[in-house]
């Protein structure tokens, strides 16, 4: 798996390569800013690192730079593939989902293209520069003019798991059949079933199975469509998610008496794994807390699963 540290000089060199001719107007920036979303498992913090280099000008040097650490960071076929993978996707990102190379130099067949960027990963070439700069800068171009959405960024610190479903749809081809403010309040309450249930560090079958049922049974969320946001979501709790923004989220899209249906269902999926531990019950006390719910109704929610199964607390 590639390291963090690695991830980001490869965001840092795109950065560099957006600023090859000295400028990089806002429509630009904004751009950038959705292709960079393709990187993987980049947080808020990594993003702040980010945003650092789009602040002034990259120079030659540093852009050299970054290219000589991304290329001595390669420490496996893995590390060399995502380098590939990424490029490929900034060069090609025309926002429709293609999985090909969009702007390879006129008269240079797109495997030809990418066959040189695999080659100059192979011999460690500074040409990689060469070879990248001027469709990249294309692909901002044409984005930018297309307009770029700011509420994505929003999304992306806010609402990460609706971010990346929709992202990932998107690439796919494919789109959600929920409604946009209903799929922003599914994927809030999966991050959240899915931060009870990482309590102990893993998300179990069972549990996995509770959270999709929880999706299905309360907001009508089609069986495939719920298993893939349970998927993403349990994938994305192992990277952290930040539970102010998830229950501020929720709470913003919900009712009282859909988050007491809720907390009933938290439990319920604390319960999926043999029983309700210590810190399951104290998590969702904390997520109740946050809802604005009276003790009382924790209280009742809690007694929805056996005595026997919480240890009697």
């Amino acid at each position: 798996m590639a390291t963090r540290d690695f991830i980001l000089d490869l965001g840092k060199l795109m950065i560099g390569i957006a600023w090859i001719d000295g400028r990089l107007e806002q429509d630009e920036i904004n751009a950038l800013k959705e292709l960079l979303f393709l990187l993987p498992d980049i947080s808020g913090e990594d993003w702040m690192q980010l945003e650092i280099y789009m602040t002034h000008a990259v120079s030659d040097a540093e852009r050299r730079d970054l290219l000589d650490r991304v290329l001595s960071g390669i420490r496996s076929s893995g590390d060399k593939q995502l380098v590939i993978e990424t490029l490929e996707k900034l060069v090609a990102g025309d926002g429709n989902g293609r999985g090909v190379v969009g702007d390879a130099p006129r008269g240079v067949p797109e495997s030809a293209f990418v066959e040189d960027i695999r080659q100059d990963l192979e011999g460690r070439s500074t040409g990689l520069l060469g070879h990248l700069t001027a469709p990249f800068r294309q692909t901002l171009k044409r984005k930018a003019g297309q307009g770029t959405r700011e509420d994505r960024i929003e999304d992306f610190i806010k609402n990460t798991i609706y971010f990346q479903l929709t992202s990932e749809l998107q690439q796919q081809g494919r789109t959600l059949s929920i409604p946009e403010t209903e799929a922003r309040k599914i994927c809030l309450a999966a991050g959240l079933m899915a931060h009870v249930a990482w309590v102990d560090n893993e998300v179990c079958h069972r549990e996995r199975e509770a959270m999709s049922l929880a999706l299905r049974e309360l907001w009508d969320v089609p069986d495939d469509e719920a298993r893939l946001i349970t998927e993403m979501s349990q994938a994305r709790i192992m990277h952290g998610l930040d539970l102010v923004r998830l229950t501020s989220g929720f709470c913003h899209h919900t009712t009282i008496e859909e988050r007491k249906a809720f907390l009933r269902c938290l439990f319920a999926i604390a319960n999926a794994a043999e029983d309700t531990s210590h810190d399951e019950i104290e998590a969702i006390r904390q997520i109740a807390k946050s809802f604005e719910l009276a003790h009382q109704e924790f209280i009742e929610a809690k007694l929805t699963i056996p005595r026997q199964d919480r240890g009697g607390l």
